[in-house]
């Protein structure tokens, strides 16, 4: 994968091998299934839609009441976005997508609530937390690792630093 600017801070140029593609599309199906199917007392939700006020039950409940639906839209349209930029067609070997910077931070908040959700999965509490089973999931702990290097390379086009 490639990650480059396009222009002064414009946006981002993605380069991915079909099977890098496929595998985003894959995962943007998934965290829209988590979105759209996963249940109350499934952590990984609860990590995307945490509780605003975990010490006041009625608080929590209005908060939920008015914002969930379109924060649970704008996650669900930011998945839908990786999907049909990574759509590969037969005999592709590199996929180029570009995008603006308006679609790349879109990009960001699917690689974010993607890295959540798998985080929850392989139990990874905090970054760099030691782990009682560190080969658990080796798929989805390389998906996260992954989806971390994507996500920083983005970021470093985005908003790079001085040195």
């Amino acid at each position: 994968m490639i990650v480059a600017g396009r222009g002064a801070g414009d946006g981002v140029r993605l380069v991915l091998e079909a099977e890098e593609a496929m595998l985003l599309s894959e995962l943007a199906d998934q965290v829209d299934s988590v979105l759209l199917l996963g249940t109350d007392d499934d952590p990984a939700l609860g990590r995307l839609l945490p509780d605003a006020y975990p010490d006041d039950v009625d608080a929590g409940r209005e908060f939920t009441r008015y914002t969930r639906d379109n924060l649970v839209d704008g996650k669900r349209q930011a998945a839908q976005s990786v999907r049909d930029a990574t759509s590969v067609g037969d005999g592709e070997r590199l996929v180029e997508i570009e995008l603006d910077q308006v679609q790349a931070w879109g990009w960001l908040t699917f690689l974010t609530d993607l890295r959540l959700i798998l985080a929850e999965r392989v139990g990874i509490i905090e970054e760099g937390t030691p782990e009682q089973d560190e080969q658990r999931d080796d798929y989805l702990r390389a998906a996260y690792e992954w989806a971390g290097f994507v996500q920083g390379s983005m970021l470093e086009v985005l908003d790079p630093t001085e040195s």
